[in-house]
């Protein structure tokens, strides 16, 4: 695969977009009766962190009779554990979750969650997920980069987290930040997946790498002897930025008009609430006006 070489970055300074309208709220975590779904002693620091996260969304957020959006990743796991024992007391009830992926579904099992495959015409009144990274002031946020064969569904997740009505993405404070740095997720149709590539490969040319993405082994530009495919049979590229990236909603934009991809990781929702997980408590950050 080529490596990509285009003036984007100078592209994208001259874009304008809105303010976003947020607030910020310091909290620390609450305290409740409900036995802790982690412990300081068998999760790293971060974890503890999303954890706190977690439980402030289900508690905040969440309440009965809702359909729930579940998301993936260690924070959403945590709060699907939370959620569930909240159900099993009675502090929450008639609560339907809608699994993002298989991962997501067998946590929700475990716990006790009633679940329901996702359908077009169903309405999610609130979701939460990971966050890889996000944006400062914007709340764009990224998912997908840890994905391998067998795990989450890009394409599921990015389509009930697109649908649903209010957004909970949770995340560590060091993953919010401006610039963004790093990979994108991208997912691109079987049929002529190379000319799409190359397409995305001309976009980003001078700013970032297009490489696939492997299931198992070490990656490189064709996805080595075992490339990911999705359950959904769509290739799962990673276009790699090589310098910051200065307007994740315009890289978004920008892939929404390739014909051949069908889902790449830019979670560009409106409203959306980050829940941030910091060293003094937690940082909420709620975004109510869309980029334009």
């Amino acid at each position: 695969m080529a490596i990509i070489h285009h003036p984007f970055t100078s592209y994208l300074n001259l874009t304008h977009f809105k303010h976003h309208k947020h607030t910020t709220i310091i909290t620390k975590a609450r305290h409740n009766t409900i036995k802790p779904v982690i412990t300081c002693s068998s999760f790293s620091h971060t974890n503890v962190l999303l954890n706190d996260a977690a439980k402030h969304t289900v508690d905040t957020y969440l309440q009965s009779g809702m359909v729930v959006g579940l998301g993936s990743g260690m924070a959403s796991s945590l709060a699907i554990q939370y959620l569930g024992q909240k159900l099993q007391v009675g502090l929450l009830k008639d609560v339907v979750g809608i699994p993002t992926s298989v991962g997501s579904a067998s946590e929700a099992e475990k716990a006790g969650i009633p679940l329901q495959q996702y359908q077009d015409s169903l309405q999610i009144d609130f979701a939460f997920n990971d966050a890889d990274i996000m944006e400062e002031e914007s709340l764009t946020a990224v998912i997908g980069r840890q994905i391998r064969e067998g795990e989450v569904s890009l394409f599921e997740e990015k389509r009930i987290l697109d649908v649903t009505k209010n957004l909970v993405l949770m995340l560590a404070e060091k993953y919010y930040k401006s610039p963004v740095e790093g990979s994108i997720p991208v997912l691109v149709k079987s049929v002529s997946w190379m000319d799409t590539a190359e397409e995305i490969d001309d976009l980003f040319i001078g700013d970032a790498e297009v490489w696939r993405r492997p299931s198992i082994g070490h990656a490189d530009p064709t996805g080595g002897n075992f490339p990911l495919v999705t359950r959904e049979g769509h290739n799962f590229l990673d276009v790699i930025f090589t310098s910051p990236i200065p307007n994740l909603a315009e890289v978004a934009r920008l892939l929404d008009g390739i014909e051949g991809v069908a889902a790449h990781g830019i979670i560009t929702n409106t409203p959306c609430t980050a829940v941030i997980g910091t060293e003094s408590g937690l940082r909420i950050i709620e975004n109510t006006v869309k980029a334009t």
